[in-house]
């Protein structure tokens, strides 16, 4: 059972050192800088534990084994990627300046970034899926011995690629139509 105190509010010890109410002045005793003197090293201490907790989530950024496609196509393509080439009679076609091929640089850029991605991946089997839907559908044009970008390749060196696919400059209006389409499809 709990006691409760029944005396008489005049027996009640009211003595007390605190001012009341309207006798207390807080700016007289208390002066802005007391608690807050080392604001710096505070603000500091914040900004160091969030950027540690951010690196915690962030993952870490992995150079890249390959820093251009030139050093991917000559420390990795050409050594891994083997084929039997043929010279002009509708197999496989490869030109050993394929620098010189706008396409295959293009091309091969493309699977230079997603092999890079694909090798930094924690998933297991990101290697396997560069190879089926990357370097595959990309081999198949690269190479193409009928229709590809180094078709007519020769070992005479005589071929230099075909010519670029003509092209007119888009009239105005169908210019603003095109942008003006564009622009509601990236919204």
């Amino acid at each position: 059972m709990v006691e409760i105190n029944t005396a008489d509010p005049e027996e009640w010890d009211t003595s007390n050192d605190a001012p009341d109410g309207d006798d207390y002045d807080a700016t007289d005793d208390y002066e802005d800088t007391d608690d807050f003197e080392d604001t710096d090293d505070f603000e500091e201490e914040v900004e160091d534990e969030l950027n540690d907790r951010r690196d915690e989530y962030e993952p870490e950024k992995k150079e890249p084994k390959f820093k251009n496609v030139i050093e991917f196509v000559e420390g990795y393509f050409v050594s891994v990627i083997r084929r039997r080439i043929s010279d002009n009679d509708g197999g496989l076609s490869w030109d050993s300046r394929w620098w010189a091929y706008p396409e295959v640089v293009a091309r091969l850029t493309a699977l230079h970034h997603a092999w890079e991605e694909a090798r930094v991946s924690d998933s297991a089997s990101a290697m396997s899926l560069w190879w089926i839907q990357h370097l595959e559908p990309h081999l198949r044009v690269i190479l193409d011995g009928d229709t590809g970008p180094m078709a007519n390749a020769t070992s005479d060196r005589s071929f230099m690629g075909w010519p670029a696919m003509p092209a007119e400059p888009v009239p105005a209006g169908v210019l603003a139509m095109i942008l003006d389409q564009n622009e509601g499809a990236g919204q």
